[in-house]
């Protein structure tokens, strides 16, 4: 396109950077000060904030009538299809092909279409009549013979009247459509580098299902856990409230060998086990809200089956460091990574190179007010052309690409150390998870073999309570020291429980098989 300069006093020149400078300034001034501001929430987004945010602490407070018990694994099936973040995690797999599939619209032609609309300036070749007029006789005119027009279009010649009024529209339109041929590998790296965003956003959804997954088993055998304690301090709790009347009427009687101490020593226990039945309380409420806000529902419970180990594991540590390798999301993502990196050298290599395609233009160009000579040796704004051929892009800014080269090489090697690194962390957090889990089955078989001695320690005691020769002490140490075990006994097969899960977790296997 023919750029025409338009003549312009200076004398305006002048006027127009008076005017427009102040008016620039003032427009950033104000853009600024519109971007310092955030935006107040208003009144139904707090609303809306408000409610998401009650929705979980109304759970506590759901009718008895209308909660639903349920076991693990219907827990957790409720939990994947409800919960937020998972929902969001599989929704970013979703994303991450959307990205990669426009990969696939590289390799088919792209187009670019430009257009331009203005005024027409008044421009015609100068006749044979207008030549003679001027003096000069002989000279042919006309659009064949156009050797002057009217308007010589420079700065120092031309008039506004040649431009204002309109004579007319200046249309312009012009389309580029290239097919890629030949890329030195820029698309194959294109479309494998999306793929690599694919298998990152299904490990990371991986990552966070396993993990929604732990919690959802924590929160179900704490909640067991903290149910059964409360039974069973309750129980403690009525024993010493029995044991303490009965020693008072025995005081009062004179029966018996217990003395003021022995009875103030049971009432002091008494207090203290009311201590440990309110936090019990309040632990089982907390871990009642968590679960049901891990699940999203607020009519949910457990249900009412006896604290039992629920998966123990037992196959050696090499088959749980088999299993992280090939399926733990964390080591996946590691893979998609290095994947990442080799696949970005590849480019940055190629990006060194030209790529080749073929080119087709197509353009159209009208004015109404000027009249173009039959020449072929020039420019004109009124034309319609057409043309195809092979045509090649290279980039030749080579010192950024060289610098991005060596930096996605330095990646690479940085990627290497890495793994090592990561690798090695990795199979020391399994074996930590696997000797927990080996601690955890001795610990609970240690705890249930000194349950049994002090359940007989207290059957023992009971039956001298009996006959009346139990000491005060004595009762107060049996008894405490047989819910202290069993309470031990409920804490060592919750954290097994957990401890198997967590081993699961960290190599990769499902946390709650189906």
């Amino acid at each position: 396109m023919r750029t025409v300069l338009l003549p312009w006093p200076s004398a305006n020149l002048r006027a127009v950077r008076r005017f427009f400078w102040p008016v620039v300034a003032l427009g950033l001034f104000v853009s600024s000060l519109a971007s310092a501001q955030l935006k107040p929430m208003t009144s139904a987004e707090l609303r809306d904030a408000l409610e998401t945010a009650k929705a979980t602490m109304r759970s506590s407070s759901a009718d008895p009538k209308g909660v639903r018990q349920l076991d693990l694994a219907a827990l957790w099936s409720l939990a994947e299809s409800r919960f937020p973040g998972l929902i969001a995690a599989r929704r970013t797999i979703d994303a991450a092909k959307h990205t990669r599939n426009e990969q696939i619209f590289l390799r088919l032609p792209a187009a670019d279409l430009s257009g331009f609309l203005t005024w027409s300036p008044n421009v015609k070749c100068k006749t044979t009549e207008e030549l003679a007029a001027e003096g000069k006789v002989g000279q042919l005119g006309g659009p064949d013979h156009c050797s002057e027009t009217n308007i010589a279009q420079t700065l120092n010649t031309s008039t506004i009247q040649n431009y204002l009024p309109l004579y007319g529209a200046l249309v312009q339109l012009n389309l580029r459509i290239t097919q890629p041929l030949y890329t030195f590998g820029k698309l194959t790296a294109a479309w494998d580098l999306g793929q690599v965003g694919v298998d990152l956003a299904a490990a990371q959804s991986d990552g966070a299902r396993l993990d929604h997954q732990l919690n959802v088993l924590k929160a179900y055998f704490g909640l067991k856990t903290a149910r059964a304690a409360l039974d069973t301090v309750k129980d403690g709790h009525d024993q010493v409230i029995r044991w303490s009347k009965q020693m008072d009427l025995d005081l009062e009687a004179g029966r018996g060998s217990a003395s003021e101490i022995d009875l103030m020593r049971l009432r002091v226990a008494e207090s203290q086990i009311e201590i440990i039945l309110i936090d019990l309380e309040r632990t089982i409420a907390s871990t009642l809200a968590a679960l049901r806000y891990w699940v999203q529902d607020q009519a949910i419970d457990i249900d009412s089956q006896e604290l039992a180990i629920w998966h123990d594991e037992r196959e050696p540590l090499d088959y749980y460091l088999e299993s992280a390798v090939r399926n733990r999301p964390e080591l996946r993502v590691l893979r998609a990574t290095g994947q990442g990196a080799q696949l970005y050298k590849k480019l940055r290599i190629a990006e060194l190179l030209p790529s080749f395609g073929i080119i087709a233009n197509f353009g159209y160009g009208y004015a109404g007010g000027v009249q173009d000579p039959n020449h072929g040796f020039m420019s004109r704004l009124n034309y319609l052309g057409a043309g195809v051929g092979l045509g090649m892009s290279w980039g030749l800014d080579l010192g950024p690409k060289i610098a991005r080269l060596q930096k996605s090489i330095a990646d690479v090697n940085i990627f290497e150390s890495r793994r090592r690194e990561l690798l090695g962390g990795g199979a020391l957090e399994i074996e930590r998870a696997y000797n927990d889990v080996r601690e955890a089955q001795r610990r609970l078989k240690a705890a249930e073999t000194a349950e049994r001695r002090a359940r007989g320690w207290l059957q023992g005691i009971k039956q001298s309570i009996d006959v009346g020769t139990a000491e005060g002490r004595d009762m107060n140490d049996a008894l405490r020291t047989y819910f202290d075990q069993h309470v031990a006994v409920l804490r060592a097969t919750n954290d097994l429980n957990v401890a198997c899960g967590a081993l699961r977790r960290v190599s990769g296997l499902e946390v709650i098989p189906k």
